[in-house]
């Protein structure tokens, strides 16, 4: 979101160093041209903002789920819709039903997967057809791993009945461990709070600090003339990057990535 903003927006906080229309060739260049102007101007932001409400909402409501798992009570925002819908009449419940279904479980695997992708260091995926062979097959590995449990999960978070789910009959042969069968699946999500408050309170940022690890993280709750310095640091590569690489190139595909770099 920075990385475009720093591009649409000009010094004066104005658009103007969006592409030019005379970059574009034809007239399917200018309607993308303007297509993109209206978005930076007028829909960028308000879309993100509504986007980042929802995301908020939905995941208050996945916390919410998550701590009340082992409650005997029903306190799962996601099952009093699922189970309402449900309720209504049966001819015309079943396109709502799974669509009210689906959402959450959707929100719960992009969440879940996009931050998985980026923590394995020399095995994170990454853009552009960058990622190799291994990192691919390691991620897949673990993004088949993932699923059946995530799915289990979000079963225990609707509270509803696995004995008509022939999932849960695969699943409920893990009742045969004492502990990590049964109860583990119930408490364990309680650890979420902890994950949620060290965030809140950016406790890692602060151990690195504490630590002396020079780390980006541990520059967000520095000192902020260090911040802005290493800001300004970051913005002269990549326009001495750019100013060197378009001295040497001639070529209009080698023209838009300089200018997608800046």
């Amino acid at each position: 979101g920075g990385a475009v903003g720093d591009r649409g927006q000009g010094s004066d906080g104005s658009n103007e160093n969006l592409l030019s229309p005379s970059s574009n060739h034809g007239s399917c260049g200018k309607v993308c041209y303007m297509l993109r102007r209206v978005w930076v101007r007028y829909l960028r932001f308000p879309t993100y903002r509504v986007v980042a409400m929802i995301t908020a909402v939905l995941s208050v409501f996945v916390l919410m789920s998550e701590v009340t798992l082992g409650s005997k009570m029903n306190l799962s925002p996601f099952s009093w819709l699922v189970h309402g819908i449900e309720k209504t009449d049966q001819s015309s419940h079943q396109i709502p039903f799974q669509i009210a279904a689906l959402v959450p479980l959707l929100y719960m695997s992009l969440s879940l997967y996009s931050s998985l992708f980026q923590i394995f260091g020399s095995y994170s995926l990454r853009g552009n057809r960058q990622s190799h062979g291994v990192a691919l097959l390691f991620n897949a590995q673990y993004l088949v791993r993932l699923q059946f449990p995530l799915g289990y999960n979000y079963l225990l978070m609707l509270k509803y009945d696995l004995s008509h789910c022939a999932f849960g009959a695969i699943m409920d042969d893990m009742s045969t461990i004492p502990f990590l069968g049964a109860s583990f699946s119930v408490y364990a999500p309680l650890l979420i709070l902890a994950v949620c408050l060290f965030t809140l309170c950016d406790v890692y940022p602060r151990l690195l600090k504490f630590l002396g690890i020079e780390h980006e993280d541990a520059l967000l709750v520095g000192d902020a003339d260090e911040l802005a310095q290493k800001e300004n640091d970051g913005i002269q590569l990549m326009k001495r990057h750019s100013k060197s690489a378009r001295g040497g190139s001639s070529s209009p595909e080698k023209q838009r990535l300089n200018r997608t770099i800046v």
